[in-house]
């Protein structure tokens, strides 16, 4: 396989050879001078915004709760910015955590392939060279095997892990309990009490007089329920918000290895 072929704009194929060949050093020191810094790759992606799929901005059209009851034409329409990427339709985040795991894998794979096609050894996670392993003793094998490390067992070489609160999705449901959809819907329900009189009415006496006769007043109350719908002052019409713990990132530094995603005493 040739492994250039396997590099994609977010690899791990850099990042292993370099602890390969740090390992080899230990067979093979480096020359004067010389040496290689192993390093994760950026893990940081851009992508397109979930909310307004890249448009910069929402068009809400307005339900309909009841509150348009009587009202002519047609729905009505608000366009505003999009308050999850601020109109530049485009979000900034860690790699989502199961294409990240795959990337992973797959590198991993591409990485392995390579050098058993060589026709190398593994020792650990590393491999060396047919020719000079054999003349290894356990000490020094165990020396190579240390310099390549193994993976953090709680983050497999990434360095990051999902945010719990959000899931790893960097966004969260709008915490409005009055929010349907992006738009809140406020019911406001008043009473009014209203008195009747009663009418009055004229008879004759027996003794041919006449006599006058009222049935009184009576209270009533009335109800009268107004509902109010508007964007969500919460989310904005979004219907969802960034995640307070990641700031949307998805993901956050290892907790056990510190971002380092090698296997450190405190991610054993």
């Amino acid at each position: 396989m040739n492994m250039t072929i396997a590099i994609l704009a977010v690899s791990f194929l850099p990042f292993f050879e370099a602890r390969n060949k740090v390992a080899n050093f230990v067979i093979d020191p480096p020359s004067e001078g010389a040496s290689v810094k192993p390093t994760l790759p950026n893990l940081m992606v851009t992508e397109t915004c979930p909310a307004c799929e890249g448009k910069g901005e929402l068009v809400l059209e307005e339900p309909d709760y009841g509150q348009s009851k009587g009202r002519l034409g047609p729905a009505k329409k608000t366009r505003k910015q999009c308050p999850l990427c601020n109109g530049k339709g485009k979000i900034k985040a860690f790699m989502n955590p199961s294409d990240l795991a795959l990337q992973v894998a797959t590198d991993r794979a591409a990485f392995a392939a390579e050098h058993q096609g060589r026709g190398e050894i593994a020792v650990g996670e590393a491999f060396v060279p047919n020719a000079k392993y054999d003349g290894l003793s356990k000490e020094r094998l165990k020396l190579v095997e240390e310099a390549f490390g193994h993976p953090c067992k709680n983050c497999n070489w990434t360095g990051l892990e999902p945010c719990k609160k959000c899931g790893g999705k960097g966004l969260v449901k709008c915490t409005n309990s009055d929010c349907k959809g992006g738009w809140a819907v406020v019911k406001t329900t008043t009473e009014s009490s209203v008195r009747k009189t009663g009418s009055s009415s004229n008879g004759i006496r027996s003794n041919g007089g006449m006599r006058s006769r009222s049935s009184g007043s009576r209270s009533t109350v009335r109800k009268e329920t107004k509902i109010n719908v508007s964007p969500c002052p919460t989310c904005g019409g979004a219907r969802q918000l960034v995640c307070p713990e990641c700031g949307g990132r998805r993901a956050h530094p290892c907790s056990k290895c510190k971002g380092l995603g090698t296997k450190t005493k405190g991610s054993l």
